[in-house]
Order: C-alpha cells, then sequence, then structure tokens
C-alpha cells in the first residue's frame, strides 16, 4: 500500500462522528508531524483539496495548518515545519491561505487580559477549576518559568484562540497527536477534554482511530493509549 492508498483509508465515508468530514485531515495532519512523517502532509493536503473550489481548499488548508500549529507546542517545532514547509513548496501564489488569527487580534487591539481570561477559561475547562489552579500553583512553585511558558504563553496565545479551530476540534488534534507523539498520559488528560469542552466519546475514538492508524502504519512507538472506554471522566485529580 503506498502512502496515498494509506492516507486516503482515514477519510470518513459518512458524518460519524459530527464534523468528520472536516476533522479528519486536521486529525491526520497532527499525527503525521508528531509521528515524523511530516512530508506527507503535503500528501493528505491534495487528497482532501482533491476536486473543491480554490475558496474550499482555501478552507481546508486554513484549518490543516492551524491544526499543525497548534499542536507544534507539542511535538516540536522542527517536527511541524517539516510536514509545513514541503507544503508551502507545492502553492501558488494564489492559492496561499494568507490569515492568521493572532495577528489580526493583536493588530486590531487584542489585550493581555482578554487573552489571559480566554486561556484561563480553556484550561479550567479542560481540568475542572479546582485541578487547574492546583496544577498552576505546582508548576509555579517546581518552575516559575515552566508556568509562565506552559499555562500562560502556550494557552494565551496557541491553543485557547478558537477563531478557525473551535476547543473541541482542538482537543481532538491534541489528543492525536500526543498519541503519536508516545505521551499517552497526557493523550489522555486531552482525550477527557473533548468532552469537557462539549465533545462526544464518539469523537474521541474518532480521533483515536486515525492516530492508532498513523502509529501503526509508520511504526511510533506509543506506549500505553488508554481506550475511551476506560478513559476516567469523571476523575478531577489535578496531575
Amino acid at each position: 500500500m503506498t502512502n496515498r492508498e494509506f492516507l486516503s483509508t482515514l477519510r470518513p465515508r459518512d458524518t460519524s462522528p459530527p464534523g468528520a468530514q472536516e476533522n479528519w485531515y486536521t486529525i491526520a495532519a497532527v499525527a503525521l508531524a508528531a509521528a515524523g512523517a511530516g512530508p506527507d502532509v503535503t500528501i493528505l493536503y491534495q487528497l482532501a483539496t482533491e476536486d473543491t473550489s480554490l475558496s474550499e481548499e482555501k478552507h481546508i488548508q486554513r484549518r490543516l495548518k492551524e491544526a499543525i500549529l497548534k499542536t507544534s507546542i507539542l511535538y516540536g517545532v522542527p517536527r511541524s515545519l517539516q510536514a509545513l514547509l514541503p507544503l508551502f513548496a507545492t502553492l501558488r501564489e494564489e492559492q496561499i491561505d494568507h490569515y492568521g488569527p493572532r495577528t489580526e487580534a493583536l493588530a486590531n487591539g487584542e489585550t493581555d487580559a482578554d487573552r489571559q481570561r480566554r486561556a484561563r477559561e480553556y484550561f479550567d475547562t479542560l481540568w475542572t477549576p479546582a485541578a487547574a489552579q492546583a496544577n498552576r500553583d505546582k508548576n509555579f512553585e517546581y518552575q516559575p518559568d515552566l508556568y509562565l511558558l506552559n499555562l500562560e504563553k502556550i494557552y494565551e496565545l496557541w491553543i485557547s484562540e478558537d477563531t478557525i479551530l473551535s476547543p473541541v476540534e482542538t482537543q481532538m488534534c491534541n489528543l492525536a497527536a500526543l498519541v503519536c507523539g508516545g505521551s499517552p498520559v497526557q493523550a489522555m488528560w486531552h482525550a477527557r477534554g473533548v468532552v469537557r469542552h462539549g465533545g462526544t466519546k464518539e469523537q474521541i475514538a474518532f480521533a483515536q482511530a486515525i492516530a492508532l492508524a498513523v502509529a501503526v502504519e509508520y511504526g511510533c512507538r506509543i506506549g500505553a493509549v488508554v481506550p475511551v472506554e476506560e478513559i476516567p471522566f469523571g476523575d478531577v485529580a489535578p496531575h
């Protein structure tokens, strides 16, 4: 089976779960990037944009680029560039979607307070408010700069930005990237976050299935991934 043939098997045949047709390629893209197979994102993009109009292609491109940008904090900037730069090299000028929600928001006067509030709400929802605050306090106690990076800047500027990808879509991408990046515990945290942000167990299973398929195909060492039916959704303990 060629890489193109494999990637085509990831495309859902129907619309279940809700949003499947919009999310399969973002989930697959971040799984590929995390797996160190970034150059194959170009093949994935060609599959996802086949027989689409230019405006539809740019919509797909915008979502795919955002997914890789967001999850680059989970598996590293170099791997994100391994995915993005080959894709960029295939785009003609008229195909480029030149939009950056963070750049635009800053230019339009978004304040530090706006970003801090959004990030706090996102992280509180992911963990529940009490556990989220315990995590903040622990990070700050042991390494203040870890707190500054992980719980402020990353969530303020990247994870909580929802203009392109909703929180549920972001969490689906996060869990897929963490599965293929060999971080099963953290993948479980973010899988749980799908439901806490208003998604469903079916959406978790959908994202897990794509990530696991990519992991097997590309030989990732993934550890003990917790299947959706075994995730402790009622656990509100901090990490």
